[in-house]
């Protein structure tokens, strides 16, 4: 069943509905409610422990976020977290500050090591009782966010509850307990709930204790087709807040709240080496195939800071690794998709740990789409096709009526939004001068052979 399909009757038209249709779609509605609370303890949301994984590169935000984040909950005893570190050096942590806020004494560190295809290790430390668990590599051998994404849900150890960050965010005070209470909420929709969307911004130098006002909530909506044909995500504020989660089609890296069954259900690909654009939408896709629903929150709960000109990035670092990897990892991503063409020879999979148990059947890839629900259901409830690059009105307003949205805010996503489309125009134009250039030799060639044909 799709998301919209929940609070229909499936009488077309819709307005021949009578109250004895009503009556029945509501009573199945409820009684799936019910099945759901019965499938999901509301002790393990309510009173479970959250495992939250950040990954870092070079940011010098995280330090503040990690305070931030205990700072800003109501039980940070029951928050455990995992690092990656991608930077010069230990990484960089307020250990006085994290064991005041956490109420710890600090105790011994022990290490943990995974073993990966290619002959390949890495290696964790767990700081603070075990609360801290930290993997740290230098910056020149970091291999992009969903590399790093991957590396950090080994550091999981059984939690309940699984939270994904980013490593520059500010929170509102109780962000846990009200994240915890509009999951629950969520859960009586739908067995498989994930509270996820991008963030309001924040300016760099915000206290950790600190956040930049009662700002409305937001949803995630389509944006456009990048020069590399990928759908990019974007938010659209809202004019107020919600009563209640609201149903999503776009699934967000900052902020993704959820039963850590997730981890064993769709863990992230360790293969898309250096992909960013494209990281959301492919996960968006594996989620939904995998019976999971997105949710957004109904009111903001977390802030995010947009811009990127205080810190290095992959880019910028390793250009040419950069490009050779990510043309890779977008072959694989439009494969997935039905966007580009299906490899001739698959590959054999390779022992990669995983957060989970281990699989049972060795053909199955742990990394692609489920079968659950179908590319094509996505494509049809979110009102996108990824082979035509087409994007449905619906989509780029997220579901919700254009009346829920204020005007798009000056800077933070919107500037990186409008640097996206400035790129992708210049490409378009670099391609059109290559062609009519190519066009003009091949005339100009054409007029030579004719000349020496009747000279």
């Amino acid at each position: 069943m799709s998301l919209l399909a929940e609070q229909r009757c499936g009488c077309s038209p819709v307005d021949s509905c009578s109250s004895q249709c009503f009556k029945a779609t509501w009573g199945r509605r409820i009684r799936r409610a019910r099945e759901s609370e019965r499938r999901k303890p509301a002790s393990d949301i309510r009173d479970g422990r959250i495992f939250v994984s950040v990954v870092a590169y070079c940011d010098s935000e995280l330090p503040v976020t990690l305070c931030a984040l205990l700072a800003q909950c109501v039980r940070p005893e029951l928050i455990t977290v995992g690092v990656v570190w991608q930077g010069e050096g230990r990484v960089p942590l307020n250990e006085p500050e994290l064991r005041s806020l956490w109420l710890c004494e600090g105790g011994e560190v022990h290490s943990r090591r995974w073993h990966l295809p290619q002959s390949r290790e890495v290696e964790s430390e767990a700081f603070l009782d075990g609360r801290l668990r930290v993997i740290s590599m230098r910056p020149e051998d970091a291999r992009g966010p969903c590399w790093a994404r991957y590396l950090a849900q080994l550091l999981w150890e059984g939690e309940e509850l699984y939270l994904q960050l980013d490593s520059h965010m500010r929170f509102v005070p109780g962000w846990d307990q009200k994240a915890r209470q509009q999951l629950e909420l969520c859960a009586l929709r739908s067995p498989k709930p994930v509270l996820c969307s991008y963030g309001r911004g924040y300016e760099l130098g915000t206290a950790y204790n600190m956040y930049p006002g009662n700002l409305t909530g937001c949803l995630n909506c389509a944006a456009f087709f990048d020069k590399d044909d990928i759908l990019n995500i974007r938010y659209r504020s809202l004019t107020q807040d919600w009563q209640e989660p609201q149903s999503s089609f776009f699934w967000s890296a900052h902020f993704s709240f959820s039963s850590s069954q997730v981890l064993a259900e769709v863990p992230y690909d360790p293969q898309l080496l250096m992909l960013f654009f494209g990281e959301e939408i492919l996960m968006t896709v594996r989620l939904f195939t995998h019976g999971w629903d997105l949710f957004s929150p109904s009111e903001g709960l977390f802030f995010h800071l947009w811009k990127r000109d205080y810190r290095r990035v992959y880019a910028e670092d390793m250009s040419e690794l950069y490009q050779e990897l990510g043309r890779k990892s977008r072959r694989r991503l439009h494969s997935l998709l039905g966007s580009g063409p299906t490899p001739f020879f698959q590959e054999p999979q390779q022992a990669w740990p995983l957060p989970g148990p281990p699989l049972q059947d060795l053909l199955v890839d742990p990394f692609g789409l489920g079968t659950k629900r179908s590319l094509q259901a996505y494509e049809s409830a979110a009102g996108v096709c990824f082979r035509e690059r087409r994007i449905s009105d619906r989509a780029l307003r997220g579901g919700a009526a254009e009346e829920c949205f204020l005007a798009q805010e000056e800077g933070g996503q919107a500037a990186v939004e409008k640097q996206c489309l400035q790129e992708m125009q210049k490409l378009q134009e670099s391609r059109r001068h290559s062609r009519e250039q190519k066009s003009r030799v091949s005339a100009q060639a054409e007029g030579n052979i004719q000349e020496r044909l009747h000279g």
